[in-house]
């Protein structure tokens, strides 16, 4: 459950120069971001479906290194990359649209959360972005993403926060138009500090656990739960969360408007009836990254 696609997104110091001889010598830097999870983009055209891809196949184009499965993909990509290129540079597609809360931003990406749409790859930040948020309107969506991005792709990348929030779906730190930032808390289910279920299918002291780690997260972004502007809680039974809706409002406050509840089974497993994400507004100069660097 802990397992993250996204912890290669990191610039880390690990990364050293490299150069390929494709249509001319490209050299890497340190920090050059890698895209999509060092996922293939080929691969949902010619595989139609993700696939990781190998360090040994590796290209730099629009300022980010992108992976492929295979030499063959990647003579593929260098042919044609703004055909094989996921839509704005690979950044959430519903992040660059913008939702009232958050606004127009960069985010990160799920692999596994991708549509292609009249020839064009799209992916979301996760599966319930792109089958709650995305796929539902996503005319609409596509015409104001593609309004957005001229703006959106200037602003600063997004910043995602380590523990101890889950690793997967990550909580990061966004920039949105107009300069103000927003922490966007990754689903969080009952697990505690030594990685072990909480409360099995105990939907009191799951939401009391879910609040702490809520708590936990939003502080380590440099966030309050007064910061809170909107939840989205999952939920197996949505009876018995409002009976025990004190619980929740003891650790995250009384729920904003436009805060949702959702039935629904919990990708996390049997032995959990609760997951909470939550968006808070972070204008706070001093917030950490995920490596602790401000």
């Amino acid at each position: 459950m802990r397992d993250a696609y996204f912890t290669s997104l990191r610039c880390s110091a690990a990364l050293t120069a490299l150069a390929f001889l494709l249509l001319g010598t490209t050299a890497l830097g340190e920090g050059t971001r890698l895209s999509i999870g060092g996922y293939d983009p080929v691969a949902y055209f010619t595989d139609g479906k993700p696939a990781p891809g190998k360090t040994e196949f590796e290209y730099v184009w629009h300022d980010a290194r992108w992976r492929f499965a295979n030499a063959a993909h990647r003579d593929l990509f260098i042919k044609d990359p703004e055909h094989y290129a996921p839509q704005y540079d690979g950044y959430c597609a519903m992040g660059i649209a913008g939702v009232a809360v958050a606004a127009p931003h960069k985010d990160t990406v799920d692999p596994e959360a991708w549509a292609i749409v009249d020839g064009k790859l799209y992916l979301t930040h996760t599966m319930r972005t792109m089958e709650e948020r995305w796929r539902p309107n996503t005319v609409e969506n596509i015409k104001r993403a593609d309004e957005n991005w001229s703006t959106v792709e200037h602003q600063p990348e997004p910043l995602i926060v380590g523990p101890p929030c889950a690793d997967h779906p990550p909580s990061v730190i966004v920039s949105i138009q107009g300069g103000g930032r927003r922490v966007i808390i990754g689903g969080q289910v009952a697990v505690g500090e030594d990685g072990n279920v909480v409360g099995k299918n105990d939907m009191r002291e799951q939401i009391e656990q879910v609040g702490k780690n809520v708590q936990a997260c939003l502080k380590a972004a440099g966030a309050n739960v007064s910061d809170i502007i909107l939840t989205r809680a999952y939920v197996t039974d949505t009876v018995a969360f409002a009976k025990n809706a004190d619980v929740l409002v003891r650790y995250l406050g009384p729920q904003p408007p436009g805060s949702i509840v959702t039935r629904t089974s919990l990708p996390a497993g049997a032995d959990f009836v609760v997951e909470i994400e939550a968006i808070a507004a972070l204008n706070s100069p001093g917030a950490k990254s995920a490596d602790g660097k401000r």
